[in-house]
């Protein structure tokens, strides 16, 4: 999730962690909105009980935070990449 402003990581987390609980106590598919062939091109590929146990193992495994420069490629590594 990318993010625009200076939102507090906390409530970023919390709110990713309350959006997999409520995946979870979704009971059937035809409760989601817009899970349909017009609103969705890829509608036929979508499975409830896959989106589940992936809610559940982000539950599990809890959310976490990455800063840019930790992610950053070091400075030989993109010389030698040619970026």
């Amino acid at each position: 999730m990318s993010l625009i402003g200076e939102p507090q990581e906390t409530v970023v987390a919390q709110a990713w962690l309350d959006a997999m609980q409520d995946v979870l106590l979704v009971d059937s598919q035809d409760k989601i909105p817009e899970l349909n062939e017009y609103q969705c091109g890829t509608y036929a590929m979508h499975s409830l009980a896959e989106a589940q146990a992936i809610a559940q193992s982000i539950i599990t495994a809890g959310v976490g935070v990455n800063q840019n420069d930790d992610l950053a490629l070091p400075a030989e590594m993109l010389v030698q990449l040619k970026v």
